[in-house]
Formats: structure tokens, C-alpha cells, sequence
């Protein structure tokens, strides 16, 4: 099981917000470390599933590489794109701004 194969972030991973301090983040690390730590947890994915976790808290904790993972999931976001812009009955959400020439043409 691959991150990008269920779509979710390291924040979902760890169940926290993006706005999850460092204290938050620390927590839900341990409680996610211990639920699937393969010598406790019988699932077959635990492994793999520890390894993710461990690899969400090593760059969430780091302010850096935090801001940095931010950045690219902001960019991802908006890169797709959510609603089809051929409908016609949602069009002039595409389009709310007029442009505006100024009097010297």
C-alpha cells in the first residue's frame, strides 16, 4: 500500500489538521506508532503502514520539510482541477472578474 494509492495526506495518515501543532502531531504519531508497530498489530500491511507513518512524522515535525510538503500539497490541489469548466450553468464561476481598461485606452 502506497500513500498516493489512497489519496491521503500525512496529515490524514496521523488523523490531525493542517494546522496541527508540533505538540498534536507529536501525539497522534505515538498512537498511530503503537496501533500499528508490526510486533503489536496483526494486520498484513502493518509493516508497511509503520513505515509510512514513521516517514509522515519525520517531515511534519521538521518546520522546514513541513512547509516545504505544504507547499507542494497547495500546488497539487490546484493543479487539479475540481469542476469542469464546459458546463454551462456554472461557467460564470470561472469568470467572475471584468477586465477593466484604463481611460487612456
Amino acid at each position: 500500500m502506497k500513500l498516493d494509492e489512497y489519496k491521503k495526506t500525512y496529515y490524514a495518515l496521523l488523523g490531525v489538521t493542517a494546522r496541527a501543532s508540533q505538540e498534536e502531531i507529536r501525539s497522534a504519531y505515538r498512537k498511530k506508532a503503537k496501533e500499528f508497530h508490526p510486533d503489536v498489530c496483526n494486520r498484513f500491511d502493518a509493516e508497511e503502514m509503520f513505515k509510512l507513518i514513521n516517514k509522515a512524522y519525520a517531515t511534519l515535525k521538521d518546520p522546514k520539510k513541513r512547509q516545504k510538503y505544504n507547499e507542494k500539497l497547495m500546488e497539487d490541489m490546484f493543479q487539479k482541477q475540481v469542476v469542469d469548466p464546459s458546463k454551462k450553468h456554472i461557467n460564470h464561476y470561472y469568470y467572475p472578474f471584468h477586465i477593466v481598461e484604463d481611460e487612456d485606452g
